[in-house]
């Protein structure tokens, strides 16, 4: 029996592949094997696995003829392996050069169902770069301590700790056996999107023991290829994406209530949650203008009027507040009145949540405050225009006044104009004491 499994899912990653699988040949000190499996990748993905594997009784290559997605590529890669200990590798991802020779004896002396390691965050794009070092904080959070049973998952789908853990399985050492039991027990139907969300659900549930060791960084993750990152999307890829969520959602669901567990149950409804957040933050920052509003009718049909109206209402009320904290107006090409129009039509559907109708009065609120405030400075700023052209008509008057009483060409033009050249500080100040004094004797 091998040591380490490592379990590789690749799907049209011909330019990451290679480097991949050669941080994984270079492992040292342990009995391995490698298990690539090629999703019926449409490129040359399973020419250069075949090349680099070549000559090497380490590897062994599992060639899907039909595309099924990660989650079925890991539990097919999983169920074939026979380690001690599974890793995850995305074929996009390396580890480090001296991974088994540090992780072997800690793992061994641990004895742990799920060991969380450490992961050196790599930005591909320039634009990531500042994601890709919050990110890197984001993932190598530690435990205080091991820890066991039902603790383990409010430490990753719930609040109750911060910062918590994330359900990343890509950078995690598993027990052989447990794995391989709970991946046959997971569900053998496609999933999409964040299907890494339901796997470690599912395992933390079940598992007895778990530990981290995020000091040491044994992931490279390059930040910025396949989907991570900022990038925008099509609408068929968001749509896919929420239909993926509402999918892991309902079996999340289904799972916790066979549980019979309150616990489980609560870290369910915590990640029920977090998928809203998440396809309402998709929504936001991956789809243009036009794509938002031609996909909020798809939210509304796979996961109901009353979270799509959620999503547009936490979504208005996170740009009203933004713009309350910086004293400002928006104007009405803003996205604030654009996203308030797509709710206006939601509107006229059923709401049952009364949590959503207070956000709505909400929402409303922040509508009718911008319409006062702008009100308000429009009235401030009329007066102030006011005032201003009150002020030069009377300074024209008394121009005018002083042109009458000292025409051009006198001696005492000549003098005043000597004395007090035209538009100085010293002819103005004269004007306002002659004027003041004047309006005195009236």
């Amino acid at each position: 029996m091998p040591l380490f499994s490592f379990v590789v899912i690749a799907y049209n990653v011909s330019t990451y592949i290679e480097a991949c699988l050669t941080s994984l040949k270079k492992q040292k000190g342990v009995d391995y094997e490698i298990i690539v499996v090629n999703d019926a990748s449409t490129d040359n993905t399973l020419d250069v696995i075949r090349a680099c594997a070549e000559g090497d009784a380490r590897f062994h290559i599992i060639d899907k003829q039909i595309n099924g997605g990660a989650h079925l590529a890991r539990r097919d890669g999983v169920l074939a392996s026979k380690g001690q200990f599974v890793v995850f590798v995305d074929g996009d991802d390396e580890l480090s050069p001296v991974f088994c020779e540090l992780m072997a004896p800690y793992v061994l002396a641990h004895k742990t169902d799920m060991l969380r390691f450490g992961r050196r965050v790599i930005s591909t794009r320039a634009e990531n770069d500042a994601s890709a070092a919050a990110s890197e904080r984001m993932f190598n959070v530690p435990l205080p301590e091991t820890q066991e049973n039902e603790h383990i998952l409010s430490w990753i789908f719930s609040d109750m700790h911060q910062p918590r853990l994330t359900w990343s399985i890509i950078d995690m050492v598993f027990c052989g056996d447990f794995v391989r039991k709970r991946f046959q027990e997971m569900t053998a139907d496609r999933l999409g999107r964040m299907e890494d969300s339901y796997e470690m659900f599912m395992l933390c549930a079940e598992a007895q023991k778990f530990g981290t060791v995020t000091d040491f960084q044994g992931l490279h993750y390059n930040f910025g290829n396949g989907c991570s990152g900022n990038t925008l999307e099509t609408p068929e890829q968001f749509i896919a994406m929420q239909a993926s969520a509402k999918q892991l959602d309902d079996c999340i669901a289904r799972f916790a209530v066979s549980t019979s567990s309150r616990e489980t149950e609560r870290c369910a409804q915590w990640l029920h949650e977090e998928y809203v957040r998440i396809v309402g933050n998709d929504w936001v920052v991956r789809l243009n203008e036009e794509d938002q509003q031609d996909t909020i009718g798809n939210v509304a049909e796979t996961w109901g009027i009353d979270v799509a109206y959620q999503i547009l209402t936490d979504t208005l009320c996170a740009r009203a507040k933004w713009l309350v904290d910086r004293n400002e107006i928006p104007e009405r090409s803003d996205e604030f009145y654009r996203w308030l129009a797509m709710l206006t039509k939601l509107e006229s559907e059923h709401v049952r949540d009364s949590g959503l109708a207070d956000k709505r009065e909400q929402v409303h609120k922040y509508e009718w405050h911008f319409h006062d405030e702008k009100s308000r400075r429009e009235r401030e700023e009329k007066l102030r225009r006011e005032q201003a052209e009150q002020e030069r008509l009377r300074r024209i008057e008394l121009e005018k006044e002083a042109h009458r009483r000292f025409k051009k060409g006198t001696l005492m033009r000549r003098l005043t104009d000597a004395c007090l050249p035209e538009n100085s500080i010293r002819r103005d100040v004269v004007s306002v004491i002659i004027e003041h004094r004047r309006s005195r004797r009236k």
